[in-house]
């Protein structure tokens, strides 16, 4: 699949064509968590194993002086039934297409595209409670980055409990995902330097792109999927916070994927040139095959930030059936 390349020509929508593509679900959250960040999330993760080393300098450089170090990855079938590979860390790599945000303290006028990278098993100063840390985040609005992406970028403090984002260029600009042929489909994530949007060409280092396929199985679970989704997700500021996602509603219809995610070097640092995570791939160009995905449209509750011992404690179980 590593010579297909995401379609230059963007369908516009693709709800009709292929059913849950670009569909959305309703914030079906909200009435119950009415002084929280709540939303709906159509959202493609893939899990992808990274060397534990270029985990480690990726994490370094996003918590300095946070004392962060990579866990085991526990031996347990129910999770990995096929184990997990040695010397790697798994990194979960997202994006999709959040809307019907309710925050009462902001409001946002439409939905946002987001791509997020997370590494899962992370410890804390000496702790042995896995929690994920984040090393890099994009948010954009349905029209591009200007301007509908710009407030909620500053606004990450409140609207994402402190995590900085930083301004993306997505493809499609739309949709969740757009489709690249027969059962192919793609997503791409830029890191916006330079916007430029009207006379030329800007300055655009790719963060990550994803192409897949819907998948009859996976050598993940269910479990391995939402465990990892709602592992607590540490804070720049030393708390964590339950960035929860709910996969029981009706409209949810989750889905296994399979394709290849390529890191570019806006996936973690500051240089626009390279990665730790790009160099850390087989062959150092950030490309990462045949890796396991799930798709679906989730229902999403961001929980205030607290003790990150506290926030492992008290992840709804309801999230993880």
């Amino acid at each position: 699949m590593r010579s297909l390349t995401l379609a230059a020509g963007l369908v516009a929508s693709l709800s009709s064509i292929i059913p849950g593509a670009a569909a959305q679900c309703l914030n079906e959250v909200a009435q119950y968590n009415p002084t929280l960040r709540t939303m709906s999330s159509n959202t493609t993760w893939f899990i992808v194993p990274i060397p534990k080393e270029a985990a480690q300098a990726a994490v370094d450089a996003s918590y300095p002086g946070q004392d962060l170090t990579m866990l085991d990855v526990p031996d347990d079938p129910s999770l990995f039934p096929e184990g997990w590979p040695a010397g790697s860390q798994p990194v979960l790599v997202n994006s999709g297409l959040t809307d019907d945000i309710r925050l009462s303290a902001l409001q946002i006028d439409g939905g946002l595209l987001q791509g997020q990278i997370y590494v899962t098993y992370v410890g804390r100063r000496g702790s042995s409670t896995p929690l994920s840390a984040a090393t890099k985040g994009y948010i954009a609005g349905q029209n591009g980055p200007l301007p509908n992406g710009l407030v909620p970028a500053v606004a990450s403090p409140l609207l994402f409990g402190g995590n900085p984002l930083r301004l993306g260029q997505f493809q499609p600009q739309g949709d969740a995902y757009q489709q690249n042929g027969n059962d192919i489909f793609g997503a791409r994530v830029a890191w916006v330097i330079v916007p430029n949007p009207i006379s030329g060409p800007g300055v655009y280092p790719n963060a990550f792109d994803m192409i897949f396929r819907t998948a009859s199985s996976s050598r993940s679970t269910e479990k391995t999927f939402k465990s990892l989704i709602n592992q607590p997700i540490i804070l720049p500021s030393g708390m964590c916070q339950r960035n929860t996602y709910y996969f029981g509603n009706a409209t949810a219809e989750p889905i296994f994927r399979n394709g290849n995610v390529t890191l570019g070097p806006g996936a973690s640092g500051d240089s626009p040139f390279s990665s730790e995570l790009q160099k850390g791939s087989p062959d150092g160009s950030g490309f990462y095959s045949s890796v396991d995905g799930y798709s679906a449209c989730a229902q999403n509750v961001g929980f205030d930030p607290q003790d990150c011992e506290e926030a492992a404690r008290t992840v709804d179980p309801v999230a993880l059936q």
